[in-house]
């Protein structure tokens, strides 16, 4: 647990990826929306925030709708939503934890190779709305963002410690596996070079592995999408093995996985999204976390 003076300390969660991030097809129930500003807990709204030029950041009171920097798609199951709840349900019960910053940039059905969203070449546009709709250079916007934390928070009094987790890159299956072998390494690596630079350290990043393998034998009998998955799971274990401060999460661990079975008992119907139950118990882990100190 971050222990400190009141109000000295502050955690700053990030989540970046793409659908499973967004939480996506997982809408809350009525009763679980977080409808009333949470008093520890804060985040950026998309409408002051969403921008590659805005001089400063405006944090508020966290809610369940309107806080992913990027896709329209709000009050559902996402990991964010669900630590948001968590923690100010433990600040609640006196648990000694500081405040909680989440910052969520998520897209559905992106990758990070060149004609995806979050490829860090990519020229910056800014098309704001729902999957189908929405246009927005992810990288960039990430790094801007990123950049303005530290003064941001030093302004509230607040010292932040930094975590990222990465639940992104499902969509580069589609990319043949000798291309991820020339490319997909080097994207990840100018990635988050350039998110450690933009904080100016670095930080802890999670990468969340990829167990979509039914996922990719249903769309691509020939097994080819299952390679480039098996692939960038790969490149994910390397950069675990080379940087001290990334480590791996596999959702295989929930207590309520089910090996040989289609959903694996985390995925809903489509084999591909989340449960609103893998993704809370994803929001209890990172909890944990905090509160093992």
């Amino acid at each position: 647990m971050i222990m400190g003076e009141s109000g000295r300390k502050a955690v700053v969660f990030m989540l970046f990826g793409q659908s499973n991030a967004v939480g996506h097809a997982v809408p809350m129930k009525e009763e679980d929306k977080i409808k009333a500003p949470l008093k520890n807990v804060f985040g950026l709204s998309r409408e002051l925030n969403q921008s590659y030029d805005n001089p400063e950041l405006h944090w508020s009171g966290y809610l369940s709708a309107g806080m992913n920097l990027a896709e329209t798609q709000d009050d559902t199951y996402s990991v964010a939503n669900c630590l948001a709840k968590r923690w100010q349900a433990a600040v609640d019960a006196g648990k000694g934890l500081p405040d909680l910053y989440i910052v969520h940039i998520a897209i559905g059905a992106q990758g990070v190779t060149e004609k995806f969203m979050w490829y860090p070449e990519r020229p910056k546009k800014l098309v704001p709305g729902p999957l189908g709709t929405v246009d927005i250079s992810m990288y960039p916007l990430a790094i801007h963002v990123l950049s303005l934390i530290k003064e941001s928070l030093a302004k509230r009094g607040a010292e932040p410690e930094f975590l990222l987790h990465w639940r992104g890159g499902e969509e580069d299956d589609g990319v043949p596996v000798e291309q991820l072998k020339k490319v997909s390494r080097g994207i990840y690596d100018r990635m988050f070079e350039g998110f450690y630079r933009a904080v100016g350290e670095r930080f802890p990043i999670v990468i969340h592995k990829f167990p979509y393998i039914e996922r990719c034998l249903e769309t691509d009998p020939t097994g080819e999408s299952l390679k480039s998955m098996n692939y960038t799971n790969s490149v994910f274990e390397a950069l675990a093995a080379d940087n001290d401060n990334i480590t791996l999460f596999d959702p295989r661990k929930a207590p309520h996985y089910v090996p040989d079975t289609r959903q694996h008992g985390i995925f809903i119907e489509d084999a591909v999204h989340y449960t609103p139950e893998t993704n809370d118990w994803v929001a209890g882990e990172i909890l944990k976390g905090f509160l093992k100190g």
